[in-house]
């Protein structure tokens, strides 16, 4: 599936729900099947500076693809990491 194919899945999916409240709680239960990062990923050579919470990203490139895995010590952006992996990962770099 592209890129462009997985957003448009995840627009839609949003949009089945009535209200912002609604949207985080299902942004949260992404966070929560996140693909965790590896404790010996979770370096500063990981971690995304600038960033209030505290995100790391670890990405290997594996039979031409980029898989990345991740994780945050917050749950709003633990989601919002889930989605980006999901759009991101297993596609050509």
């Amino acid at each position: 599936m592209s890129i462009e194919e997985i957003q448009n899945e995840i627009v839609e999916e949003f949009a089945l729900f009535d209200d912002w409240m609604q949207r985080y709680e299902y942004m949260i239960e992404l966070g929560k099947s996140l693909p965790i990062i590896k404790e010996q990923y979770k370096t500063e050579d990981n971690i995304i500076k600038g960033c209030q919470s505290k995100v790391w990203v670890h990405a290997e490139l594996e039979e031409d693809k980029l898989v990345f895995t991740a994780d945050s010590d917050a749950i709003i952006t633990k989601g919002i990491i889930a989605i980006l992996i999901r759009a991101f990962s297993n596609q050509k770099p």
